[in-house]
């Protein structure tokens, strides 16, 4: 309940308004410890989600909000970003990893890496036994996944992932199918990994499979991952891209992942609109409407279970 996390559009509303708020907040505060505190901002995690998260917050506050308030200063907003692995970006090659780490200090965030999270409460988060004070903390490293492996009293790996077959069914269960993050699924002796791609083709495969079955058709072989590559765009005009053997870094990646995304869109008319407005926020640095949803602060529940072993709810 302190630290959100970002999973659904609902998700990443909350976090928005959040942020808003706080500077709302800080430009109302007399006391200059609590206004430090409502301008410090801790990430939990350092995968995609993390470092594109603080890579955009960092924008938002030294270009989006430099003009809007009177007695702050958004640029002094304190980004932290915090993960106990070693490096940024662990799914990639290092080099980008490293690339990305230089690209989030310069726009100001401070990064700890091989730390791990004690507890959280409402004041702030505790980080390999100090105490960061904040009033705004998100969690954007890994959840507990579904608890399908308990409801189907099936084998499941560390993570409380299910165990499938390589058609995705559960062992014992022919005609139950688990897919996406709940799913520990093999490739070339390794797992796959918790990513919308796998669970886009694995969704795919199977919707193919049950059809299939019931037209009496020819059913696909056992389920292959094909990877497109991974992408994550660190503020703006910057992002990182690897493909297989290949990797690229900058603002040519920048530019291939907004060609990418723009021809996922279905219609022309809607990737022209997309283009005009990432154009227009590319050229001024503003994001459109500033509006605060959720005014009062409701947050939608977390249980201290969808955190990971070893760090709890304070």
């Amino acid at each position: 309940q302190f630290a959100p996390g970002l999973k659904t559009l609902a998700d990443a509303v909350l976090i928005r308004s959040k942020i808003l708020r706080a500077f709302e907040q800080a430009e109302a505060e007399e006391d200059p410890t609590r206004q430090r505190d409502l301008l410090t901002f801790v990430l939990v995690g350092a995968g995609s989600t993390g470092v594109e998260l603080a890579g955009a917050i960092a924008v938002l506050v030294r270009k989006s909000l430099k003009s809007e308030f009177r007695r702050i200063d958004p640029a002094s907003a304190r980004i932290v970003l915090v993960d106990k692995s070693e490096r940024v970006l662990p799914a990639f090659f290092k080099t980008l990893s490293s690339a990305a780490r230089a690209r989030l200090e310069q726009l100001g965030v401070e990064v700890r890496l091989n730390c791990s999270v004690d507890s959280i409460d409402e004041d702030g988060v505790v980080i390999a036994g100090k105490r960061i004070s904040s009033r705004t903390v998100i969690w954007t490293a890994g959840t507990t996944p579904s608890p399908a492996a308990k409801w189907l009293n099936a084998e499941s790996d560390t993570a409380g992932r299910v165990l499938v077959k390589s058609d995705l069914s559960v062992p014992g269960y022919p005609d139950i199918f688990v897919v996406g993050d709940t799913a520990c699924c093999y490739q070339d002796g390794k797992p796959l990994p918790s990513v919308a791609h796998v669970a886009i083709q694995q969704g795919q495969y199977v919707g193919k499979l049950i059809e299939a079955r019931l037209t009496n058709g020819l059913a696909p072989g056992r389920f292959s991952y094909f990877d497109k590559g991974n992408m994550a765009v660190i503020g703006k005009g910057f992002a990182v891209l690897q493909s297989g053997d290949f990797y690229i870094s900058g603002a040519s990646a920048w530019l291939t992942w907004a060609a990418v995304h723009l021809e996922c869109l279905m219609r022309s008319s809607v990737r022209f609109s997309v283009f005009v407005q990432w154009l227009w926020t590319y050229l001024t640095g503003q994001r459109g409407s500033g509006l605060i949803i959720d005014q009062h602060g409701a947050q939608r529940p977390t249980a201290e279970s969808d955190l990971p072993p070893g760090v709890k709810a304070a």
